[in-house]
């Protein structure tokens, strides 16, 4: 094999290589809606959110299709971010109701490099919002999401077609 074939090769095994850690790398089909924390409208949603816990552990013994929560995630710089998390299984459930979830995230951190694993266990302390979506697909909860589209409408953000057809779920 000459020079010139030798460089193409290692050009095209490096460009593959990059593409295939490009493919595998999470990342968020669209940025997070801009809000800041304070705003009233999101303190407004998150609680809630706290508020309506019971209708949450009511929702997740029913028949559904998928639950989520968002948790409270610092990540490798020390960034906080809020993410949603499926919930796979209710492990910590006893004779006093559900005390634990098992999840699975789903929304990937948008400031975290290096590994991480993906299935969490998570008390309902760590939950800041949830949302159900019940047999019929009308969706319960989502109020920091809800909340998002209003801040993103009154901030004149223009809201990605996925973002409104999922809007439209919300009951």
């Amino acid at each position: 094999m000459n020079l010139f074939g030798g460089i193409l090769l290692t050009s095209g095994i490096l460009v593959l290589v990059l593409l295939f850690i490009r493919w595998r790398s999470p990342r968020p089909d669209f940025a997070p809606l801009p809000t800041a924390p304070d705003d009233p409208l999101l303190q407004e949603a998150l609680s809630k959110a706290k508020a309506s816990l019971d209708d949450f552990k009511r929702l997740l013994r029913e028949p559904r299709e998928d639950a989520l929560v968002k948790i409270r995630f610092v990540s490798s710089s020390n960034e906080v971010e809020h993410l949603w998390a499926e919930v796979l299984e209710l492990p910590g459930e006893n004779e006093l109701g559900i005390n634990e979830l098992g999840v699975r995230l789903v929304t990937p951190p948008v400031t975290h490099s290096g590994q991480l694993d993906r299935l969490w266990r998570c008390t309902f302390e760590d939950i800041e919002d949830w949302q159900v979506r019940d047999a019929t697909g009308r969706v319960h909860g989502g109020f920091s999401q809800r909340a998002m589209f209003a801040i993103a409408r009154r901030d004149g953000v223009k809201l990605p077609r996925e973002l409104l057809e999922q809007e439209k779920e919300y009951g």
